[in-house]
């Protein structure tokens, strides 16, 4: 009995897990989603969809991440909203942890500053053997379509501090940051806060402890 407890059947591989990640992009641009991997059994094939809204996203080439060893990709848009990615090893060489393809998706240029939801469908694995390996799926996530923020205000005051007003979109998450320099900068973070109104006013009280401030601003999660 005791030979068995201690030479027992080892434990079970874990399930795959699947997930698309979170991303920020800007109206105009192209933004590339990673969809991730992380497996400790014989994965060498798998395909999974991503369904989106077509008014303002359009998906392109997926490029191959760094869990891939010797697999191909192949994609193509299934049905209106639907994107699917197959990725394929001709030799059964596996899939390691790691990012699978990155999906890029063209944001177009008329779009509001909103949240474009991701929903990752249709995930199949298979081993070497041809046989389908059940799979976990984080399948939700979100395209953050953000309008860059600007100041529309930067000015001293008569207590010494920089006066800076930012304007963005009413409800989103902004950073405001600083540097002494631009050659090699340290940004510093001043602030994150809410844009509840519009405009975001922030009173830098450090800056004259400094010869020269320069300052840049970002949507925060």
């Amino acid at each position: 009995m005791l030979g068995l407890l201690l030479f027992g059947a080892a434990a079970a591989p874990a399930e795959p897990v699947m997930s698309v990640a979170n991303t920020v992009a800007a109206p105009g641009t192209t933004n590339f989603v990673p969809v991730s991997i992380t497996v400790d059994t014989n994965v060498v094939s798998l395909q999974f969809d991503l369904t989106f809204s077509t008014n303002y996203l359009t998906p392109g080439t997926p490029i191959g991440g760094n869990a891939l060893s010797d697999q191909m990709l192949f994609s193509a848009v299934q049905t209106n909203g639907a994107f699917r990615v197959l990725a394929v090893s001709f030799t059964d060489s596996p899939i390691t942890n790691g990012v699978v393809a990155y999906v890029p998706f063209t944001i177009a240029g008329n779009s509001p500053d909103h949240d474009e939801p991701l929903l990752m469908t249709n995930v199949v694995l298979a081993n070497a053997a041809g046989e389908s390996v059940p799979v976990i799926v984080n399948s939700n996530a979100t395209i953050s379509i953000t309008i860059p923020p600007r100041f529309n205000a930067i000015f001293p005051t008569n207590t010494g501090a920089i006066h800076l007003e930012l304007t963005g979109t009413p409800g989103r998450v902004y950073v405001i940051q600083a540097a002494t320099n631009l050659v090699e900068p340290q940004w510093d973070t001043l602030v994150t806060n809410t844009n509840v109104t519009g405009i975001l006013p922030f009173d830098d009280t450090s800056a004259s402890d400094f010869p020269a401030r320069f300052y840049r601003a970002a949507f925060s999660r």
